[in-house]
């Protein structure tokens, strides 16, 4: 997969992790120490996150980072079988 793609699909799943926690990006942002825009850059595929922001985003869905990769490996798994249809 391309990294751009691979970004845009990571920001996707971001996204909808905060979505199902009823959190703002400004809330995420708090949680991990961040600004707002910066959520917003890597919810819309801007940037390429480092393992220190993944492993921020994993304790502040409160996850373990290893869940939090399993959890968007499904999720890029369901996104192709949704385009597939």
């Amino acid at each position: 997969m391309e990294k751009q793609r691979y970004n845009i699909l990571f920001g996707e799943f971001v996204k909808f992790k905060r979505a199902q926690k009823n959190m703002s990006q400004s809330d995420l942002a708090d949680l991990m120490g961040n600004n707002f825009q910066n959520i917003s850059r890597l919810e819309r595929g801007l940037i390429t996150p480092t393992l220190f922001w993944v492993q921020n985003l994993a304790e502040a869905f409160e996850f373990k980072l290893s869940d939090l990769i399993i959890e968007f490996e499904m999720f890029v798994k369901m996104q192709g079988k949704q385009k597939s249809t």
